[in-house]
């Protein structure tokens, strides 16, 4: 049967219609909204899987987001040994030292340290 011209206005409009209203996506959710609301609603979502705050150090946990605070308080302990091994391979500078400093006081010329990174991935600065 052929497809008449409401019918194929009425299908094709809705599939990207921003006013008609839609169900989330995630399993257990069944929240209906508009969807322009759809961003919004995902990012609030508690059905919604996500990474681990901690993923960026490591942790490889991902769940939905009802359960992350859980997943949080009970993996103290592994997030701070995964901290604790980032920073035990970081090579930052302690001491910055400059050469001749008395001689560059004593003039007015404008004088800077060596550039170095606040932390890694961090700002390039120079003091």
């Amino acid at each position: 049967k052929e497809k008449g011209k409401y019918q194929t206005i009425t299908t094709d409009h809705l599939k990207v219609c921003l006013e008609h209203r839609i169900a989330c996506s995630n399993p257990g959710c069944g929240a209906l909204f508009k969807r322009k609301e759809k961003i919004p609603h995902l990012s609030t979502c508690q059905k919604e899987r996500i990474k681990c705050d901690y993923s960026k150090i490591g942790c490889a946990h991902e769940s939905c987001r009802e359960e992350m605070a859980e997943h949080i308080t009970g993996s103290t302990e592994h997030h701070l040994k995964l901290a604790m091994q980032q920073l035990a391979t970081q090579t930052c500078p302690t001491v910055i030292k400059m050469d001749k400093f008395q001689i560059h006081k004593d003039t007015s010329a404008t004088w800077y340290s060596p550039p170095f990174y606040s932390h890694p991935r961090g700002y390039k600065m120079c003091l």
